[in-house]
């Protein structure tokens, strides 16, 4: 489907949604960043979630896993969580509209627009300072949030990189979803790292439907931790967290592309400029490594990506500078 074609159909019905505005964002083709003897790209556009990213998906799921555990009550519980970012919005919004009072714990590389978010749905901030070593800042911010919890027993934190209510939420929806939309068979898929959820659920969703799909993960030039490089501070928000995170399954990809901040940064613009698409830094790194894969694939084969979130949280970043 053209980003065209999506706007169209919105016109003739209403598009169907899984509990607070999350789901069924579309699946759409880019036109005019792949050559004629590539494979097509198709792109999930995860902006169109209530709270502008992929991560609603995750929050929701986390918290009402934790819900039917008994694990956390409205009025009682306190989230904590340590993330760069969208996570920390999700859960910003989810507890906004379930009534938890929610600490989200981030570090100070982060672009300012994610920070006012997360106040701007209600919740608290504290940022940990980032001294050249994003792993070690991530760290030093889930230290934070589990000394909260053994301080507070009715402090909860979900733990995102370990959750399997993260991936579960990636597989049973993101991956579900892309399967239905695309109607064809998917012969590549390729995706940054940040909890793994992403990867790790989309991939187990695709292999099952087609056990020849070939999946790569993107990590950022200053944070390739999987391929063995040195962790230092990056642009590319969301992924490249330093950590090898527990839920990544790390046999479903079968191989690693390394994308430098300003290559993520040209795509991301030229997904503005040529297909009209809004989205952030780690949406440019996706698409640069879906269009390796495109090439290496070829005319009439398929492959697919994210865009994680939207644009307007990367106005303050190298993303809009000069604009």
């Amino acid at each position: 489907m053209t980003l065209q074609a999506y706007l169209d159909s919105l016109k003739e019905k209403t598009v169907a949604v899984i509990g607070i505005g999350v789901s069924n964002t579309p699946l759409i083709r880019l036109n005019h960043m792949t050559g004629p003897e590539d494979a097509q790209i198709l792109v999930k556009f995860e902006a169109m979630n209530a709270g502008g990213s992929i991560k609603t998906r995750t929050a929701l799921n986390m918290i009402e896993a934790a819900e039917k555990k008994g694990l956390i009550q409205p009025g009682k519980t306190t989230i904590v969580e340590p993330t760069s970012g969208n996570q920390g919005i999700g859960l910003a919004l989810i507890g906004a509209v379930k009534g938890y009072r929610t600490i989200i714990i981030m570090p100070d590389s982060v672009s300012e627009e994610r920070r006012k978010l997360v106040r701007h749905y209600g919740a608290e901030v504290k940022l940990i300072h980032d001294a050249g070593n994003i792993g070690k800042c991530i760290d030093e911010c889930l230290e934070t949030a589990m000394k909260m919890a053994a301080e507070d027993p009715d402090v909860y934190v979900p733990q995102q990189f370990e959750n399997e209510a993260n991936s579960q939420a990636q597989k049973e929806q993101t991956g579900r979803e892309i399967l239905e939309q695309a109607g064809i068979t998917i012969d590549g898929f390729c995706s940054g790292i940040g909890t793994g959820g992403t990867i790790t659920g989309v991939g187990e969703a695709l292999k099952e439907a087609n056990p020849d799909v070939e999946i790569w993960a993107a990590e950022p030039e200053h944070a390739a931790i999987l391929s063995g490089g040195e962790v230092g501070t990056h642009i590319q928000m969301g992924i490249g967290d330093g950590v090898i995170p527990a839920i990544l399954n790390q046999k479903i990809y079968s191989h690693i592309e390394i994308v430098t901040d300003e290559e993520a940064l040209e795509t991301a613009r030229e997904l503005a400029s040529k297909e009209g698409l809004m989205c952030g830094i780690s949406s440019g790194t996706n698409v640069a490594v879906a269009k390796r894969m495109a090439r290496k694939l070829g005319k009439g084969k398929t492959v697919v990506t994210i865009l994680a979130d939207t644009a307007e949280r990367y106005f303050s970043t190298p993303l809009f500078e000069g604009q």
